[in-house]
């Protein structure tokens, strides 16, 4: 495609994620300088449908580009933004208040963070946490007959409980047990614990049965309760804000396609892991995403993804600002986590 064809397709896809409306030649031509006629304009834009990167609304409207249009766009022509010195202050002064070793709200906070940023619906997928191994676990002491359990897992989970105690614990005892369950659990998971061998190790401290099976309890509904992917929604009502959604019709589709969480593990399958993902309009494999394009990105911590974000919007998404934003706050939690 000649460098004329591609100013024009550039411009029309500009133009057409700013507003929404079909674009024409004489739009083209005030708005922006291409050094060319009307009649000329409109040749090259007849040439541009034929070739499948412009579509036609109606026979006597201007085009809109299609998905193949939006992706020669995203590969070859899209221009890079920069992220602005407000933003980048606005998503470190919200994530450093953070602890970062707690992956999973992290990624939450990020979440909400990327769905204000671009006004538009997001999605995060979590790994099981039954793929999760344990980092470690400890014993507080809150008060005489309860204490509190902190299981950390190796992706950075953490879950805290309550276990309560049939007589008085000492401080040394405490210790002690903290010590004998992770040396027999850190770095293991939860099937493939010796819990009998963690019973006879602590049993010479004189302790009541039901502390270890409190323990064997919660790391039971920890690990084998949560074998499916968790997912996380923010923004939704931001993409009904569109003009596209001024039919109940379209909005009925919308909330149908957020609430059927099952489309959503092959929707956010990202394999990238240095890298955004792009997913435009037909491209996406689940049949109720086809007038949507998806954006990815994968949390990634020593090879293995962590979370995958979804940024969900109309196909005339601001793919550079989306894109932008994302890798930045991709790259930053990438950095920080532990």
């Amino acid at each position: 495609m000649n460098e004329r064809k591609t100013k024009i397709l550039y411009s029309i896809i500009q133009d057409f994620i700013c507003t929404g409306e079909p674009v024409g030649s004489r739009t083209l031509l005030k708005k922006y300088d291409l050094g060319i006629s009307s009649a000329t304009i409109r040749n090259e834009m007849s040439d541009l449908e034929e070739l499948g990167f412009l579509e036609q609304v109606h026979v006597s409207s201007g085009r809109k580009p299609s998905n193949k249009g939006y992706r020669l766009y995203v590969d070859k022509l899209m221009k890079p933004k920069k992220i602005t010195n407000e933003e980048k202050k606005y998503i470190e002064d919200n994530l450093l208040n953070l602890d970062l070793f707690d992956l999973e709200n992290v990624l939450k906070s990020k979440l909400s963070l990327i769905s204000r940023l671009t006004n538009l619906a997001c999605v995060l997928k979590i790994p099981p946490v039954i793929e999760n191994s344990i980092k470690s676990i400890e014993f507080i002491k809150i008060n005489t007959y309860n204490l509190l359990t902190v299981i950390i897992t190796n992706e950075g989970i953490i879950k805290s409980n309550i276990i309560k105690l049939n007589r008085p614990m000492d401080y040394e005892t405490i210790t002690l047990i903290n010590k004998i369950i992770n040396d027999h659990c850190i770095s293991y998971k939860f099937e493939d614990i010796d819990f009998e061998l963690v019973y006879e190790s602590i049993k010479c401290l004189n302790l009541d049965r039901n502390i270890f099976d409190q323990l064997r309890m919660i790391l039971h509904n920890l690990f084998m309760h949560d074998t499916e992917a968790s997912y996380y929604f923010e923004g939704i009502d931001n993409v009904l804000s569109y003009p596209e959604f001024n039919s109940i019709d379209k909005v009925k589709d919308l909330v149908f396609f957020f609430n059927n969480i099952n489309r959503f593990n092959d929707l956010l399958s990202c394999d990238c892991i240095d890298n955004i993902q792009i997913k435009i309009g037909e491209e996406n494999s689940v049949e109720e995403a086809k007038n949507y394009s998806v954006v990815l990105g994968n949390c990634v911590r020593n090879g293995k993804i962590l979370g995958t974000i979804g940024i969900i919007g109309l196909t005339r998404m601001d793919y550079a600002k989306i894109v932008t934003i994302t890798k930045f706050l991709i790259d930053f939690i990438n950095r920080n986590i532990d």
